[in-house]
C-alpha cells in the first residue's frame, strides 16, 4: 500500500511565513512542497527529510551545505535550513523553486545541439561540485529539471538544473569517474535512447542521431579502460564545449557563405527540388538532412569556381565546409544512397586542393561509413559506388604498387557484383572497362 502524504499542508508545522501550495513529489530522500515565502514574496520549494532519523537529518544538512557552497545555474540554490516547531521532527530546507518539467518527462527526442548544450551545462555544474570537493553520485533525468521561460518554449532556451543532491558525498577518483560516466550516459540516452551496453554492442545503430565526433566523446567517457577514458569532468565539459563552439561557428559560416553565394543557393535549391518533384509546396517538410545536403551542394559548387580560378586556399576552406555538410547529411540519413554518391563524387575531385594522403584518409572514412552495399535498397548502384571509390583509392596511391593492387582488386569485385545484379547498365560496363584499362596500364594514368 502506497504511503500517503498531505497534498496541500506541510507534514510538520514550520514558520508561518511559508504558505503551502502543493506537494511536488517524494522519494527516498524526502518530501518536496511548493510554497510561497510571504516575507520575501517569492515561490520556493521546501524539502523535508523523509524521517526524523539521524541519517536523514545528516543527509539534508549535507545537501544544504553543498548547495550553499557551490554557485552555478545548473545547481539548485538553497536559501535556508530550519527545524520544524515540534520535538523530534524532520529538518526542512528552503530551496529555489524551479519552474519547469523534469527531463524524464520529455515526450520526444530533442535536437542533437540542444541535448549537447544541456549536458554541457550540467557538466559545468558538476565540475564546480568536484572543485568544491563533492561528487553528485546520482545524475539521471528524474533529478534534472528544465527551467522554463515565460517567453520561450524551445528546449535550447531551457536551462537544466540538478535538483537532488541528497546522496552527494566528498569526492574520490571513483565517484568523480561515476559522475563522468552518468553524464555521458545521459547524453547517449538523450540522443539515441540507448543504454551504454547497447551502444558498445551496436555502435552504428543510431548514426543519424550520433555524429562521429560525439560518438567518440561518449565512448571515451564511458570506457572502462583507465588509459582511454575521460579522467575528469573538466575533460568531458571541455570536449563538449569545443563541439558546441564548432557547431555554432559552422552555423555562422553557413549564413556568411550563403550571403556570398546567393545565386548558387537558388540554383542548387532549384536543382534539388526539380530532381525530386513533389506535389507539396517546395518548403513544406524541408528537413534537417535536406538543409545539410543543400548547404553541402552550395559549398561544393563554390569550391569548383574557386579551384578553377586558382584560389586554392579559399577553395580548400569551402571544401572543408562542404565536407562537413556532406558528413552531416549522411549522419542524418545513413541509408540514403544519393548522399553517399554526391559526397564520393565530391571527394574524388579534392586532389585539386588537398594532398593525395589527405584525400585518401577522407575517402577511406567515407567507405567505412558507407558500409555494406546490401544495406541499401539499390544494391547494384551501391556496389557501383563502392567500385568508384576503390578505383579512386588506387589512383591516389599509384606510387605504391601494393596499395594499387589491393584497391584495384576491390574495385573489380565491386563492379562485377554490380553487373551481376544488373548486367545491362551502361555505366557499370563503362566502369568495368575503365578498371581493366587501368590494370593494363599497370596502374598509371
Amino acid at each position: 500500500m502506497a504511503e500517503a502524504h498531505p497534498d496541500t499542508t506541510f507534514p510538520y508545522p514550520i514558520p508561518a511565513r511559508y504558505q503551502c501550495i502543493k506537494l511536488l513529489g517524494h522519494g527516498g530522500s524526502g518530501l518536496v512542497y511548493k510554497a510561497y515565502d510571504q516575507r520575501l514574496k517569492r515561490d520556493v520549494a521546501i524539502k523535508f527529510a523523509r524521517s526524523p532519523s539521524i541519517v536523514s537529518r545528516h543527509r539534508l544538512v549535507n545537501e544544504a551545505r553543498l548547495l550553499s557552497s557551490v554557485d552555478h545555474p545548473a545547481l539548485c540554490r538553497v536559501f535556508d535550513v530550519g527545524e520544524p516547531e515540534i520535538p523530534s521532527s524532520s529538518l526542512f530546507m528552503v530551496l529555489e523553486y524551479i519552474e519547469g518539467k523534469p527531463l524524464s518527462k520529455l515526450q520526444k527526442l530533442m535536437s542533437v545541439y540542444d541535448a549537447v548544450k544541456i549536458v554541457h551545462s550540467l557538466a559545468e555544474g558538476v565540475c564546480r561540485m568536484h572543485a568544491a570537493g563533492y561528487a553528485h553520485n546520482d545524475i539521471n533525468p528524474h533529478n534534472i529539471m528544465l527551467r522554463s521561460s515565460a517567453t520561450s518554449k524551445h528546449p535550447s532556451n531551457k536551462e537544466p538544473v540538478l535538483v537532488d543532491l541528497s546522496i552527494a558525498a566528498p569526492s574520490s577518483p571513483a565517484s568523480i569517474q561515476r559522475d563522468v560516466y552518468q553524464l555521458s550516459s545521459l547524453l547517449l540516452s538523450l540522443l539515441t535512447e540507448m543504454k551504454p551496453e547497447q551502444f558498445f554492442n551496436q555502435p552504428m545503430t543510431h548514426r543519424n542521431r550520433l555524429p562521429s565526433e560525439l560518438s567518440r566523446i561518449i565512448k571515451k567517457a564511458l570506457s572502462l579502460e583507465p588509459n582511454s577514458r575521460s579522467r575528469s569532468c573538466d575533460a568531458l565539459q571541455q570536449e563538449l564545449g569545443r563541439w558546441l563552439h564548432r557547431y555554432q561557428f559552422r552555423q555562422r559560416v553557413i549564413k556568411l557563405g550563403a550571403a556570398n553565394a546567393v545565386i548558387a543557393v537558388i540554383a542548387v535549391l532549384m536543382f534539388i527540388f526539380l530532381r525530386e518533384p513533389t506535389t507539396e509546396h517546395v518548403l513544406d517538410g524541408y528537413s534537417t538532412e535536406q538543409n545539410h545536403y543543400a548547404h553541402a551542394l552550395v559549398f561544393a559548387h563554390y569550391f569548383q569556381h574557386l579551384a578553377s580560378d586558382g584560389q586554392t586556399q579559399k577553395a580548400a576552406e569551402q571544401a572543408e565546409l562542404a565536407l562537413n555538410h556532406f558528413d552531416d547529411s549522411v549522419s542524418d540519413r545513413p541509408d540514403k544512397l544519393q548522399y553517399h554518391m554526391e559526397r564520393a563524387d565530391f571527394i574524388l575531385n579534392l586532389d585539386r586542393v588537398f594532398s593525395n594522403a589527405q584525400v585518401t584518409t577522407i575517402l577511406l572514412n567515407a567507405i567505412n561509413e558507407f558500409g555494406e552495399p546490401e544495406n541499401y535498397d539499390d544494391v547494384s548502384t551501391a556496389h557501383y559506388l563502392l567500385a568508384k571509390m576503390y578505383l579512386g583509392l588506387a589512383r591516389l596511391n599509384k606510387e605504391q604498387s601494393h596499395l594499387v593492387e589491393r584497391w584495384r582488386d576491390s574495385a573489380v569485385r565491386s563492379v562485377n557484383a554490380a553487373i551481376k545484379h544488373q548486367p545491362d547498365v551502361d555505366r557499370y560496363q563503362e566502369l568495368q572497362n575503365e578498371i581493366r584499362q587501368y590494370q593494363s596500364r599497370g596502374g598509371t594514368d
